[in-house]
Formats: C-alpha cells, structure tokens, sequence
C-alpha cells in the first residue's frame, strides 16, 4: 500500500530546510539541489510542491506573516483605550528568538524586495494589519475611549507602521530586551496620551 504522505506536514518541512539553505549559503548562492539535498528528498519532489525559490520565499514570509497575524488579531476586541494599549505592548513585547528570526529574514530575503509580486506580499500582510487596528481604534471612538477627530483608518496603518517600526529595531541593532521593553513602554505611554479625549486627559 503507497505511504500516505501529508502534504502540509512535507510543505512546512521543505521551507524549513529552505530557511536554513537560505542562512546557510545566502538566497542568490542556493540552488533547488540545494533544498532538495537538505529537506532529504529527490529534486523531481520538490518540484511538486514548489516550482521556484521565488514560490518558496512567498511561501515563508506567507508562513512567518500568519503566524504574526494570528497572533495579533486572534484576541477579542478591546472595550477600553488602556486594554488596547496593553494589547499594543504584548505585541511589541517579541521574544529574542523571533527578534533572531526577523534580522535573518532581512539578511536573506532583503534583496526579494526589488520583486513586486514579493513586495506585494509583503504590503498585504500590513494593510489587513492596519485594518484590524483601524476598526479596533473606530470601536473606541464610538466608545469615547479615543479622540473623535482622528482618522481610524489612516491611525490604523500608523499603528502597524510604529510597531514594524520599534521591532525592526530590536532586530537589527544590539539593544538589550529590556532596553527594548523601557522604548515600548513609553512608545505605548506617549501614543495613550495622544489618543485619550481631551475630557479624559484633563480628568
């Protein structure tokens, strides 16, 4: 009887050996053979389930990028200005081991952002992160958690904007976690002051 093969399962396992291909050699300096060799299976399997590098560099920021949303939008819908800003801390909050992850990603796959469909990708996973904040940040302005004359929509892609902004900076430069901990806490402190109401400023 043919072994069953779960296809998800061999998917992940190949971008895993591709990710480390990748880091290993570089992206430009990796073959298919390369991969093949590394996920332990014959180049014609590849193939079958990815027909390019390019289709594999989609497939691990695909991967990485859900793994990030999932994360950030799998939490019900904060009901207060403070619960949303300890929500934004979290999230700031990554792990040393995802801050490793993110410099390599830049280190490998920096040069894919000359390619539309790649860049593309890329600007997809923010403007659905921009939305969830754009509806989180209307939410609190019907709930007189957040000054009415902001544009929820325009403050959401901000909001993914400085965060991109405060991780990238743990991830490419050697600040310490709790160096980072003390920039994302008086970020999160300075965005809460801006965004209360006047009445609630004052009070």
């Amino acid at each position: 009887m043919p072994k069953v093969v779960d296809k998800a399962k061999m998917r992940g396992e190949i971008l895993d050996a591709a990710l480390k291909v990748f880091v290993e050699k570089g992206y430009h300096a990796s073959s298919m053979s390369d991969i093949a060799r590394a996920a332990s299976l014959a180049k014609g399997t590849l193939y079958i389930y990815f027909n390019s590098k390019d289709a594999m560099t989609t497939a691990i920021v695909d991967r990485h990028f859900a793994m990030l949303e999932d994360r950030i939008t799998q939490g019900q819908t904060c009901e207060t200005l403070d619960a949303f800003l300890d929500e934004l801390n979290r999230t700031m909050d990554i792990p040393t081991e995802q801050a490793s992850f993110l410099r390599v990603f830049f280190e490998v796959f920096g040069p894919s952002f000359a390619s539309e469909d790649f860049s593309q990708h890329v600007a997809r996973f923010f403007d659905r992160l921009g939305a969830h904040y754009a509806n989180q940040i209307s939410h609190l302005q019907n709930r007189k958690q957040v000054a009415e004359h902001y544009d929820a929509a325009s403050m959401g892609r901000a909001l993914a904007s400085m965060m991109d902004g405060v991780v990238l900076h743990m991830s490419l430069f050697d600040i310490t976690r709790r160096r980072h901990r003390r920039l994302v806490r008086e970020a999160i402190s300075m965005l809460g002051a801006g965004l209360r109401p006047a009445s609630a400023s004052n009070d």
